[in-house]
């Protein structure tokens, strides 16, 4: 049966003992073993949550496909997309595409593959193997996981909440149990009320253990203990309580997405960059593009250097499913999307040609951006994509604010850490709420937020769009052909 190959955890390997600060990050599992040899020990589960990050950091999941690659070429990240090349047919939103069914697929298995490993974790959690500190946070990785994953999958493939409009239409299957009989679609509702339980259970077990163990600045861990380590690369407290804003700001629940992009906020445990001590050289150790103090939650991607080579230099772009990865942009296009031609937006971090700049330009015309350049094989911030940042608590809360004063406050805080001017209080909603999309186009180039922001919006014309105007069957990826048989019933 097709579908059963989406349900059986990719990998629940022995891993190897590592000397070096990369020990957690890079391990691989070595062999697979029976279900009840793995978790006959401590060591079993750590290796079996590893798999989670590792399944979700491949290329068909957060290591391509859901940051820079897939999704961002849907929020029209990129030119060159030309008619009739397989990018060109994602970027018009023709799903019926070959080479746009192949990705759909890899994304909708990648994620309850890694949802399934997670369940098989919490099946086994109560066999009285873990002492209770070590169960919680396991136990509470692999629920936030779950509805980290879910909630993904369901602002891909849903029509989105709109205040609760669309509250009874039906969107997918929430697995909360490895299983291959087929599960039924849930109203979406439902299906979110199952994503907050998920992240809120987390939030209660995580809360033991409120440190965030970063890479930036020392390169290393400041723990001894390999679960310990690297805390930014687990979906953390923290993590948890930033994707509980998401939710809540996706649901229009601005009381409780306030709450908890401020509760992130007030931490203090993330900081914004400071550009007189930023490193942007790819080739230095202690460079740091995609801004890792400021991750709240990342993926580590061991292969990163092939993949940025692949798609960000075009020097070294290879042939991928019949089609070249060359995710280019053109200069006038990031001219206009940074307000390059406004007073006072020159030292914009986040702008091409400025000084410690994140671009390769290649000529006056087309530009590469470097977030993801791997050139020192030392450097442990160039295997990072960042999949939660600081600066979007800051959005939610700017939006969620209940007066403009507020709203503006929370996102001066951004555009001063990005040195660009200040903003007077709006005269209405609307204006602020411009502003705010203006930030979300700077912030989140080839990270894979973008999308989600448009669709939430509903948007109908995506800047330097090819498949506008925009409509409901555009924003919503349709199931993969077979279904995977994971909400057969009521399709």
């Amino acid at each position: 049966m097709k579908s059963i190959k989406y349900l059986i955890p990719v990998l629940f390997g022995l891993m190897a003992v590592f000397s070096s600060c990369k020990k957690w990050l890079d391990v691989s599992p070595k062999t697979q073993v029976r279900e009840e040899v793995q978790f006959s020990t401590g060591q079993g589960f750590i290796d079996a949550l590893f798999g989670i990050y590792q399944t979700s950091a491949k290329t068909t999941g957060y290591g391509r496909n859901m940051s820079f690659g897939f999704v961002d070429i849907l929020a029209q990240q990129y030119a060159g997309m030309s008619v009739g090349s397989p990018f060109g047919t994602v970027a018009r939103y023709n799903y019926t595409d070959t080479a746009a069914e192949k990705r759909i697929s890899e994304i909708f298995s990648n994620s309850y593959g890694a949802i399934a490993q997670a369940n098989y974790i919490l099946k086994n959690i109560d066999n009285g193997v873990l002492d209770q500190s070590s169960k919680q946070m396991i136990q509470g990785e692999a629920l936030g996981m779950r509805g980290f994953l879910h909630f993904d999958l369901v602002r891909l493939f849903a029509p989105i909440y709109n205040g609760g409009a669309n509250a009874s239409v039906s969107s997918l299957a929430y697995l909360k149990a490895f299983t291959v009989v087929p599960q039924s679609r849930l109203p979406l509702k439902d299906y979110l009320d199952l994503v907050e339980s998920d992240l809120k259970a987390a939030e209660g077990l995580l809360s033991a253990n409120q440190n965030i163990d970063q890479i930036a600045g020392n390169q290393g861990s400041t723990s001894s203990d390999l679960f310990l380590m690297f805390r930014q690369n687990h979906l953390n407290y923290w993590a948890v309580k930033a994707t509980l804003a998401r939710l809540y700001q996706y649901r229009g629940d601005k009381v409780n997405a306030l709450k908890y992009a401020l509760e992130v906020i007030n931490s203090t445990k993330f900081k914004f960059v400071a550009q007189p001590t930023l490193i942007v050289d790819p080739l230095e150790k202690t460079s740091d593009l995609t801004f890792s103090s400021e991750h709240i939650f990342s993926f580590y991607v061991s292969g990163l250097k092939k993949l940025a080579d692949d798609s960000f230099k075009s020097s070294t772009s290879s042939t991928f499913y019949g089609d070249i990865r060359d995710f280019y942009t053109a200069k006038a296009t990031l001219e206009a999307t940074y307000q390059g031609g406004t007073v006072g937006y020159g030292t914009d971090i986040r702008k091409v040609g400025v000084s410690k700049s994140l671009w390769n330009e290649i000529n006056t015309s087309i530009v590469y951006t470097k977030k993801y350049y791997s050139d020192n094989d030392k450097s442990l911030t160039q295997r990072l994509i960042p999949a939660i940042r600081l600066s979007e608590m800051y959005y939610i809360a700017a939006e969620a604010a209940p007066t403009l004063v507020d709203g503006m406050k929370y996102l001066n805080v951004v555009r001063a850490a990005r040195l660009i001017p200040e903003l007077p209080t709006p005269a209405n909603q609307a204006n602020l709420e411009t502003e705010i999309t203006l930030e979300y186009r700077k912030e989140f180039y080839a990270e894979g937020q973008l999308w989600y922001y448009y669709k939430r919006k509903n948007v109908l014309n995506i800047p330097n769009g090819v498949g506008n105007p925009m409509n409901a069957a555009k924003y919503v990826l349709p199931l993969p052909n077979d279904e995977l048989q994971f909400g057969a019933s009521g399709i």
